[in-house]
């Protein structure tokens, strides 16, 4: 992920968003370890700078102040997987509507034969959700440059 393009635009909109702010490794830790995963580092990174927020309509999941509600991705993963049968290596950060969610596979992924990191779209009614990005920055990038 670049982090310097992705300051620069979170920048450039500062007034239409809001970031919870910095999670520390402790924290990100237990959320793994709770929801028996292992965040890719890009996403990893996106959590200990910026911990989950908004910029306009557009809500990335991750972790902060609430743990039982969207943006918090500890409960939506745990909505999805009780509700939808969500895949135990993939996780959402962002709900992109009619039911689908953009998700990063996690490190341990390609147990599954899903590489890791790269975004997909998923909906409980799709078998094989396509892939659409390669990371999760670059899916990020993208979405905050359409803002």
């Amino acid at each position: 992920m670049n982090h310097e393009k992705l300051r620069k635009l979170i920048q450039e909109k500062r007034d239409a968003s809001y970031f919870f702010g910095t999670v520390d490794d402790t924290t990100i830790k237990k959320a793994e370890e709770k929801l028996d995963l292992t965040f890719p580092k890009e996403y990893r990174e996106f959590l200990e700078e910026y911990g989950c927020g908004n910029i306009g309509p557009i809500e990335i999941f991750g972790l902060g102040p609430n743990v039982e509600s969207v943006p918090n991705v500890e409960w939506v993963i745990k909505n999805l997987r009780e509700t939808r049968d969500l895949p135990n290596y993939l996780i959402p950060v962002e709900n992109i509507g009619d039911g689908s969610y953009a998700v990063v596979s996690s490190a341990n992924s390609s147990e599954h034969g899903v590489m890791e990191g790269i975004v997909l779209q998923w909906n409980s009614r799709v078998n094989d959700p396509p892939k659409i990005a390669n990371s999760f920055g670059e899916y990020l990038q993208e979405r905050l440059l359409n803002v």
